[in-house]
């Protein structure tokens, strides 16, 4: 059976029409990947000697055994964020005689069989061999290794388990998140210090190869519980009520009390929160926020006007700039009907304007915090965040009628260029190098803080003029409409 399953997903992947389309993005992705594996290698190799070089006289593998379970910690969030739940159609299933264990065993297994998981070994086989053999053995490597490989399992089942969590139960996941946050807080204050765990665990496995049965442990519980929550959860009841609960918590009707605009805006809302693609955005464009602890803490960037620039405007307009980069092309799967809706144009663009807006908004308001390192953080922010609003919002709407290439919003944005164009690049030029080229501009004259207040200006003055600059949208929207209405259906 397990043969069978596997027969039919090799179908299904090789029946896609993403698969058969996208050959030429399959290619050029295959060669990136190749050249990141090689560097991947090259650090492997190099390893040892850099960390000796950063601290001279110390062990090399005991300085790298004290980070491993903060990489474990980041690999799991960075998987939380972008990597997809297995899924596979089971209720086709559930009628035929076929065990319900070995079912969802295949569904487990296809978790760990994906060669990504495992790119990390390109840096642990190598430091390995050269580092751990030579100053223990060959044996304690391997063991080593068998280690990293449990842990890495760990790792994905329970970002698995967490992910479908927060269907059923989104307590769980907030909890695993708080328990994570306050980790790094106890290891601020000196309270507990993950480091000296971390040491002391893969130190161990090195003496004692008993110790592996830590790692062992975890990952067959984490296991475990995805079995027993896949087989509570795969009755088509089950299922069913789950869809029902979901749609239930994403409705939006207090928007209507805005009128036309307001309804647009709940609809949009709405789409965020019931598809793959818009919530991966959601989910990954947050991390650009913390783009502030690592540069405006580094002496080489704090000093330029022009860097601090740009880590404003990325910091307080990333989810603006990565959602608004879509913001016609989300609803291309149904943009016909759009076309014969009952509602203006002005209404339509004059939604979409105000809810950028809102997520820009909300990452200034979440970033203001950096106001603590100086205040000359705050006005930096609060130019770019003024200019995002101003000019760079409306740069989305202008652009957005460019984008002919349909996106499937029932897949992820990991690794995803379906619908991806050159207009997507052409836009981050203005958005984010125009104002680069302005701080330029005054420090070469001398002038460097006159650069934030020029942006400030013009973001007021198009904030103050959106409404005349969003009809003048709408009259070259309403000439390229149909045009772009051809492009959806084409790459349908």
């Amino acid at each position: 059976m397990i043969i069978e399953f596997i027969k039919l997903r090799i179908r299904e992947t090789t029946r896609s029409s993403v698969w058969n389309k996208n050959v030429a993005i399959n290619i050029v992705f295959a060669f990136f990947m190749l050249y990141m594996m090689v560097c991947f290698l090259a650090i492997g190799f190099l390893l040892d000697r850099l960390l000796l070089e950063a601290a001279p006289g110390s062990d090399p593998v005991e300085l790298f055994n004290r980070v491993l379970l903060y990489y474990f910690g980041l690999e799991l969030l960075v998987r939380f964020l972008m990597q997809q739940t297995p899924a596979m159609t089971i209720t086709p299933f559930l009628h035929l005689p076929v065990r319900r264990s070995s079912l969802m065993h295949f569904l487990l297994a296809r978790s760990v069989v994906n060669p990504l998981n495992y790119v990390s070994f390109l840096i642990f086989i190598p430091f390995a061999a050269r580092a751990v053999s030579g100053m223990y053995s060959g044996a304690a490597a391997c063991w080593w290794l068998l280690a990293m490989f449990l842990l890495v399992v760990f790792v994905i089942y329970l970002n698995v388990y967490i992910k479908r969590q927060m269907v059923v139960k989104p307590v769980v996941s907030l909890c695993c998140g708080l328990a994570y946050i306050a980790l790094i807080v106890l290891e601020i204050f000196g309270i507990f210090s993950i480091f000296k765990v971390s040491s002391a665990l893969f130190g161990a496995v090195l003496a004692q190869p008993l110790w592996i049965l830590i790692p062992a442990v975890l990952a067959a519980g984490a296991y475990l519980l995805n079995y027993r929550f896949l087989m509570v959860h795969s009755y088509p009841e089950e299922i069913d009520r789950t869809n029902k609960k979901k749609v239930a918590v994403q409705t939006l009707g207090f928007m209507s009390r805005f009128g036309q605009i307001g309804e647009l805006i709940g609809l949009e809302m709405k789409l965020i929160l019931r598809h793959k693609r818009t919530k991966s955005v959601m989910y990954i464009t947050p991390i650009f926020m913390l783009y502030g602890l690592l540069f405006y803490t580094n002496p080489f960037y704090k000093d330029s006007m022009m860097w601090m620039i740009m880590i404003g405007i990325i910091v307080t307009g990333m989810t603006m700039l990565a959602y608004g980069n879509f913001i016609v092309a989300w609803e291309s799967k149904y943009f016909d009907g759009i076309l014969t809706r009952e509602g203006s144009l002005l209404d339509y663009f004059r939604a979409k304007y105000y809810l950028l807006v809102a997520f820009s908004l909300v990452s200034y308001v979440l970033t203001t915090p950096y106001a603590l390192l100086g205040m000359k953080y705050l006005w930096i922010q609060t130019a770019c965040f003024l200019f995002n609003i101003g000019i760079g919002a409306l740069l989305m709407l202008w652009f957005a009628q460019y984008n002919r290439k349909r996106i499937e919003l029932a897949q992820g944005s990991a690794f995803n260029w379906q619908g991806t164009g050159v207009s997507q690049f052409i836009v981050m030029l203005p958005a984010i190098l125009l104002p680069m080229f302005i701080a330029s501009i005054f420090k070469w004259v001398g002038l460097g803080n006159w650069g934030l207040s020029v942006l400030a200006l013009l973001g007021v003055m198009g904030i103050l003029c959106h409404k005349w600059l969003i009809q003048v949208i709408c009259r070259k929207f309403a000439q390229t409409k149909y045009a772009q209405a051809e492009g959806f259906r084409s790459n349908g």
